[in-house]
């Protein structure tokens, strides 16, 4: 840090009171709030800040509006942005080291099953994409559509509740298991659809068999069956061939390709473009004024360099239509495993990373003709708080040896029970090109990377294309 640099502290409250003017001014609450919590959750993230001391210039921050009359603190504490980010945890959790990752799987296999179900009243789609075994649980992970009616939706976990309370799991020895719904999540997709993701689970270790208390738990099963009482069809999953993982692939640490921490936190933030907070949509204008505003407070504080390449270099086009991208290619590629395309397009690899202040594992690689997604479990990784509140925690890229260059656009984000663990899917772009069957996968916090060379599974590009008609 330079010795003319301003101290983060003295940063905030300027923005700050800046922030209190502009509200008594007229501007909405909440769009003043954003450019300030963005850059004190900046701050936190990149250790340049305690979290008790930015708490505090957020508070008085709180009191200076409610003292003005202004009728409400919509925005900060109220609303529509949560109390807390969980900046201070990612950088707690860099500062600490490597973790277990308590929700990585043991074991295994695609599903690449669909019923035809009733959610809300509406007739969907019900796709169950990955059967995973963590934590004594089998969690089979599900994706569900249906038509939009717009308005209000009603509760995700209470609709997928009602609706696959009417399937049934068993397995091959007979056991029947009694699943529950977690972690639904819900969004709008494409123009008049909506989607629901989730996980059924159900407890691995059936009940000792009756008259054998020495029996002890019974084998893992060879399969898993799901009946679905509303269409009256029955799926089967094989868990004894594709539920371990395959050979591990080589890996090795890499360098990151930001020379400062701050480089990489500004390069993922200005990457968004539109976005949602709570009900409300921020556009585009307001977005890239509060990505100018974190960046000119990591360069008041010394963090980001003047010389910096993400301040020299064009401004990116708006990522809202890669993310839209990323989810539909997610999608398409779960709609080819439906179709049959999916069961070799699959490698289970569950590879830990070298990295010394992260604990990241590869979970699998999926491939759909030149739709390649790279699943993770991490810590630290919170991005499901609101933007612009916390960037991205990791960031992924890849190369072929032909030279060609991917970068990963994160779809599918799933936090963990507890804690700042999560995972998801990075789908690369460009598409990847058929006569490609390697890539050096670099996955990358703002400090550290890792990178691990991949062998693609084998695609099946003509099945795909039909299933994303």
């Amino acid at each position: 840090m330079s010795s003319q640099s301003v101290e983060p502290e003295e940063c905030l409250r300027a923005l700050a009171d800046e922030a209190v003017r502009q509200a008594e001014g007229g501007a909405l609450v909440l769009h003043c709030t954003l450019g300030v919590r963005a850059a004190a959750n900046a701050f936190v993230a990149l250790g340049l800040i305690p979290e008790q001391l930015a708490d505090k210039v957020l508070f008085d921050y709180q009191e200076s509006l409610q003292s003005r009359s202004l009728g409400t603190a919509w925005g900060l504490t109220e609303g529509e942005l949560p109390a807390r980010s969980g900046a201070a945890d990612v950088w707690a959790a860099h500062a600490t080291g490597p973790s277990p990752l308590a929700s990585v799987p043991t074991a295994m296999a695609p599903a690449g099953i669909s019923f035809p179900a009733t959610i809300s009243g509406l007739r969907a789609d019900l796709r169950f994409e990955w059967v995973k075994l963590a934590e004594g649980q089998w969690r089979i992970s599900f994706r569900a559509s249906a038509d939009d009616p717009g308005g209000q939706p009603d509760r995700p976990s209470v609709v997928m509740r009602e609706a696959l309370g009417l399937l049934r799991v068993t397995d091959d020895t007979g056991h029947r298991y009694r699943p529950r719904v977690e972690g639904v999540t819900w969004e709008r997709v494409g123009t008049g659809r909506q989607e629901w993701r989730g996980d059924l689970v159900a407890d691995a270790r059936p009940a000792t068999p009756a008259g054998d208390a020495d029996a002890g738990p019974a084998a893992p099963p060879d399969w898993l069956e799901i009946t679905s009482h509303e269409s009256g069809t029955t799926e089967r999953v094989t868990l004894t061939t594709s539920a371990r993982p395959g050979r591990p692939p080589a890996v090795a640490t890499a360098v990151t390709r930001w020379a400062h921490p701050a480089e990489g936190y500004l390069d993922l933030l200005a990457r968004v473009g539109m976005v949602k907070v709570g009900w409300t949509e921020i556009e585009a204008a307001k977005t890239a004024e509060i990505v100018a505003m974190v960046a000119d407070c990591l360069l008041a504080v010394g963090a980001l360099p003047v010389d910096s390449p993400v301040l020299r270099e064009l401004p990116p086009a708006s990522a809202a239509w890669r993310i839209a991208l990323a989810a539909r290619w997610a999608r398409r590629a779960h709609l080819g495993a439906t179709s049959g395309a999916g069961q070799g397009g699959h490698q289970i690899l569950l590879t830990s990373l070298p990295l010394e202040h992260a604990t990241v594992v590869i979970e699998s690689v999926s491939a759909a003709g030149g739709l390649v997604g790279v699943a993770l479990h991490a810590t630290p990784w919170v991005a499901e708080t609101p933007w612009p509140l916390i960037a991205p925690s990791l960031a992924v890229h890849a190369t072929d040896a032909a030279g060609g260059a991917y970068e990963g656009i994160l779809e599918g984000f799933a936090p963990a029970r507890a804690g700042a663990e999560a995972a998801g899917t990075f789908w690369l772009w460009p598409p990847v090109p058929d006569s490609v069957t390697a890539i050096d996968v670099t996955v990358a916090t703002l400090w550290e990377a890792a990178t691990a060379t991949i062998t693609l599974p084998a695609r099946e590009r003509d099945g795909a294309e039909t299933s994303g008609r």
